[in-house]
This record gives structure tokens, sequence and C-alpha cells, in this order.
């Protein structure tokens, strides 16, 4: 019985912890990623054509470290690559500098201007809190059905 109200606190404070709604990535880190993944399957077709002229075992060996190296290469390349562009995706065309944003007349914090136009806010803990009140309230709800029956 115990178990099965602890899961439900769980499940509801991790579901009251979730945002509501996730905001779509840009199309330039969209494009970043798919420019990223191109260029480590190219390395990999390429590795896979000189491993295939090989003869003999020592050419498949070093073919084989050859093409790891440079797929891990091309693997930390892309992901400095899409960060980049996360960061720079976060200073949109109206930052100005300093952490202000000017936009409708008026220069905004960082806080509100994200608030206000990305619907984001930072994670101070008030969505854990909410998660908790409503697990609780949740488990109030199930104990006193339980108690009822």
């Amino acid at each position: 019985m115990y178990a099965k109200i602890l899961m439900a606190l769980g499940t509801v404070t991790v579901l009251a912890a979730i945002p509501s709604e996730v905001q779509a990535q840009s199309w330039e880190v969209r494009r970043e990623i798919r420019e990223a993944n191109r260029e480590v399957n190219r390395e990999r077709r390429e590795a896979d054509e000189r491993i295939r002229r090989c003869k003999d075992r020592e050419c498949v060996e070093r073919e084989y470290r050859k093409a790891n190296r440079e797929v891990a290469r091309e693997r930390r390349e892309a992901r400095r690559e899409v960060s980049r562009e996360i960061r720079e995706d976060y200073y949109d065309r109206f930052y100005r500098g300093n952490g202000r944003w000017w936009r409708d007349g008026r220069y905004w914090n960082r806080d509100d201007y994200l608030r206000r136009y990305y619907k984001r806010s930072d994670n101070d803990g008030a969505d854990v809190l909410t998660g908790v009140l409503v697990g609780a309230a949740v488990i109030g709800v199930i104990a006193a059905v339980t108690d009822d029956d």
C-alpha cells in the first residue's frame, strides 16, 4: 500500500517538474547538427573504403586505428560547433550587450526578456516545490480514499 503511494508521489513530482512547453531549437542549431552528422558519416565511409582496399592484416589494423581517430576528431569538432551555435542562439538579433536586450521600445534584462519572449525562466526550485505540493495533495487524497474503504 505504501509502495503505491510512494510511486504515485514520485510520478506526480516528476510530472510537475517537467516543463509543459518545450522550446524547439533554432534552425541554425538543427542545420549544424545535420552538417555534423554528415561529416561523421563521410569519415566513416572513407575509412570503410580504405579498409576494404587493404590487402594484409597490418594495413587493416593501421587503417582501423586511423579511422577511429578521425571519426573521434570529427565528433569532437561537431560537439564544439553545435555548442557554439547553441551559445550564439541565446543572443538573438535583439541582444545589445551587457546582458541587455532592446525590444518593443525598451531595454530588458536577461530574466525578463527570456520570460516575456521565450517563456523561459531560470530553474530556481519553484517547479520542484510545486511538484512536492501537488504530490503531497495527491497522497492526501489517496490516503483519504484508502482509509475510507
